[in-house]
């Protein structure tokens, strides 16, 4: 991109949790190009905390999508005050906010107009060349930024006390169990996670449940199929107090899901459980390990899904407990 440099950039992404996380990736090689810019976000008003209070970010705007209005109030709150608006959702109110934000906007482009009508008929082309984080940091290359930073989340002062409290005095090693995710063909059954849970709490770790409401059957199913004891439960926490409970934790053993990505911007390592998504894509970075089956139809989806285009669903539930608390006794130990 041609100068001037841009003194003003807004980034645009709301949703979903692990997105967002992987997102500000884009934030310190930002700032570090242009070190003189305002940068800032336009997200999920659920997001907003672990996003206000960052260093690089001037503003963080929440982005209420169930109320049409309160868009269209965002898109003439936000109209012609930057320079270059970096449009990593590529939604329709994405578009209507950040073509009325900046003259520029550089846009994350997932799929070809052919591949988005071929995704609609069940035939989503699965995007795995390379990690979320670079392919963010791809759409960043006209203004001279060559690779993404780390994952940055802010933890204010009230959700560390939250998380303190939730945690009690539970003793270290602590391993948080995270069986929730969006879509039900990511789920690593309850029986699974709760005979890792029982092994490493036999060997002295004490369990923390971990997620979000939405995640409470998943939670509660496998609470019951669990022997040992559970020395917290985080899922009544607000997200921003769940990723600082996250940061006190030694271990994270979940799906590949939301959690995963927050650990790791927290630098907490995690066993990641992935069936039907792509590790190269989504994967935590090193010393996190991805533990997967590997079988011939996975990964057949970029997000997940309901039910398994195949109808078995092999990628999951026939992935043993023990791989996975092989990993995890790795890397407690």
């Amino acid at each position: 991109m041609s100068a001037p440099s841009p003194r003003a950039i807004l980034l645009v992404r709301y949703s979903a949790l692990g997105d967002v996380v992987l997102a500000t990736s884009l934030l310190a090689p930002l700032k570090e190009r242009f070190p003189e810019a305002r940068l800032e976000w336009v997200t999920d008003p659920a997001f907003v905390p672990l996003l206000h209070g960052l260093p690089e970010l001037a503003a963080v705007h929440a982005l209420h999508r169930d109320v049409p209005e309160r868009a269209l109030q965002l898109r003439d709150q936000l109209k012609g005050r930057f320079d270059v608006v970096v449009d990593l959702q590529n939604k329709v109110r994405s578009a209507v906010v950040a073509r009325a934000a900046a003259p520029v906007r550089l846009v994350f482009r997932r799929r070809s107009p052919g591949q988005a009508v071929l995704s609609l008929v069940g035939k989503d082309q699965i995007l795995q060349r390379a990690h979320a984080t670079r392919l963010y940091a791809e759409v960043l290359a006209p203004l001279g930024v060559t690779g993404p930073g780390p994952l940055r989340i802010h933890l204010s002062p009230r959700a560390r006390a939250l998380a303190a409290d939730a945690l009690g005095k539970a003793r270290a090693p602590l391993v948080a169990i995270a069986p929730g995710a969006r879509w039900a063909t990511k789920r690593w059954p309850a029986q699974a996670f709760a005979r890792v849970a029982d092994a490493l709490a036999a060997e002295g770790a004490a369990i923390v449940l971990a997620g979000g409401p939405g995640d409470r059957e998943a939670l509660e199913a496998v609470r019951a199929a669990m022997r040992a004891p559970v020395a917290a439960d985080l899922s009544p926490l607000p997200l921003d107090a769940l990723a600082a409970a996250l940061a006190r934790v030694d271990l994270l053993v979940a799906n590949d899901s939301g959690p995963v990505h927050l650990a790791a911007a927290v630098g907490t390592p995690s066993v990641a459980v992935f069936g039907p998504t792509s590790p190269v894509r989504w994967g935590p970075p090193a010393p996190s390990r991805v533990v997967a089956l590997g079988i011939s139809c996975a990964p057949c989806s970029n997000h997940g899904g309901h039910v398994c285009p195949r109808g078995h669903h092999r990628c999951l539930a026939d992935l043993e407990p023990r791989a996975v608390l092989e990993a995890a006794r790795e890397l407690l130990a």
